[in-house]
């Protein structure tokens, strides 16, 4: 039986500090709407075999990832490749790190010192409580998501388009005490945390539905709350967006938006546990590393040096590469960890924003056994599919700078990444 350990910190900013996720947003948070956590997961075989923490942030910054996970490793005597950072992509939160685009909110040294500090503490407190859990899952629907690369008869790409890809499936996986009671339970599922773009820092939809879940797992007779640990998982929403529209446009909310697309994410979890999980398989508990290396469109330096001086983030970008040359290059690595949890159920992290069409295929081809969870150990920008970059749009084509990539991808990148996958999950060497 696997063993788990968990624990939850507050991470949310203590003093006025940028926030990250859309360009042009001016200015510091004015204020909390509602608090940011981080919640950790520590699993056992009986020993310490791998860490998973689930944060509310936009991404975790690469330098920040690696320094955290080896500070982990060195105190839990694992390897950094069994610690995965994953987060929920909420653009409401802190910019974690300090390798981005301003344009994107301007990381802040203490608030990164406070992310890694309660993180750290928290996976102790969590490796202090390990006991035996059963692991069980449940699949159900939600239908708030909606596809946002509408195609125009003029070529352009962008808006919503009801007709397009999503992936409405929600995945429960709970871990039950021998009494039965609920120790933790993570809710997977794919769809942009953007619902809200003013000056309030908050974990966005996924910390409503969290909240609601524990309501429905309270003692009905008692009243009494219940002590889960409920962590949100982000799945391959790089092109979706929550469907919150001015009839055929999207739109930001507030309150109320949050409510409702929360309330409903917790409603399709709550009726995925009314109809009874299934236990795994036997219990496999270990990690698997992997990395493609994908091809872009490196830009020549005569090209950076006529749009240097532009405004905006053309011009921000081109005055970065020219500064750091060494990130002018014709690759980047994707970096993949897989955790497996059962034999029939694994989570595979990607350090990048992926959309949807690679979480549907991911899925269909492991035959379900597989979860994509983007935003995990790093980012590398938006992670599309060939056919996105022949249509061009802002995934392919507008998101890049912000991350300081080198360019655009080629189309042989979706070949990369397929069989690097599928690799991974068959042949793919264990780390532990």
């Amino acid at each position: 039986m696997t063993t788990l350990g968990t624990a939850v910190a507050d991470i949310t900013p203590r003093h006025p500090v940028d926030l990250s996720g859309f360009a042009g947003r001016e200015g510091p948070l004015t204020g909390v709407r509602a608090p940011l956590e981080v919640q950790v997961f520590v699993f056992g075989d009986p020993e310490i075999t791998a860490v998973l923490a689930c944060a509310d942030l936009l991404w975790w910054g690469p330098g920040i990832a690696d320094a955290l996970r080896a500070r982990i490793a060195a105190k839990h005597g694992i390897p950094a490749e069994a610690v995965l950072l994953h987060a929920s992509h909420t653009h409401s939160g802190p910019q974690p790190g300090m390798t981005f685009s301003t344009l994107v909110g301007r990381g802040d040294p203490d608030y990164l010192d406070l992310l890694q500090t309660s993180t750290l503490a928290a996976v102790a407190e969590a490796a202090a409580n390990l006991e035996p859990v059963a692991v069980s899952r449940g699949r159900g629907r939600c239908e708030i998501g909606m596809n946002r690369r509408l195609a125009h008869p003029s070529g352009a790409v962008g808006g919503a388009d009801p007709a397009g890809p999503t992936d409405p499936e929600v995945t429960v996986i709970s871990f039950d005490r021998p009494d039965g009671s609920v120790k933790a339970l993570l809710a997977h599922y794919a769809c942009h945390p953007v619902i809200t773009a003013d000056l309030l820092t908050g974990p966005d939809f996924p910390g409503v539905a969290r909240a609601r879940i524990v309501e429905r797992l309270e003692n009905p007779s008692t009243g009494s709350g219940n002590e889960a640990v409920i962590g949100f998982l982000q799945g391959c929403c790089g092109d979706i967006d929550p469907a919150v529209l001015d009839g055929d446009r999207f739109v930001r909310g507030g309150d109320a938006e949050l409510e409702r697309i929360g309330g409903a994410l917790a409603d399709a979890v709550g009726e995925v546990l009314a109809a009874g999980l299934e236990p795994t398989g036997g219990s496999v508990l270990r990690t698997r590393t992997a990395e493609a290396r994908l091809p872009l469109h490196a830009p020549s330096l005569a090209m950076l040096a006529a749009r240097r001086d532009e405004d905006g983030i053309w011009g921000d970008w081109s005055r970065h590469l020219l500064a750091h040359r060494e990130l002018i290059t014709d690759e980047i690595p994707l970096r993949m960890i897989m955790l497996e949890l059962a034999d029939d159920l694994a989570l595979l992290g990607f350090d990048a924003e992926v959309t949807v069409e690679y979480g549907l295929w991911l899925k269909e081809w492991s035959n379900g056994r597989v979860l994509p969870i983007p935003y995990t150990n790093g980012m590398i920008g938006y992670v599309v599919t060939a056919e996105q970059v022949r249509q061009g749009g802002y995934e392919p084509d507008d998101s890049y700078p912000y991350v300081y990539r080198s360019g655009r991808f080629t189309t042989g990148a979706e070949e990369i990444i397929r069989s690097t996958v599928a690799h991974l999950l068959t042949d793919g060497t264990p780390t532990q």
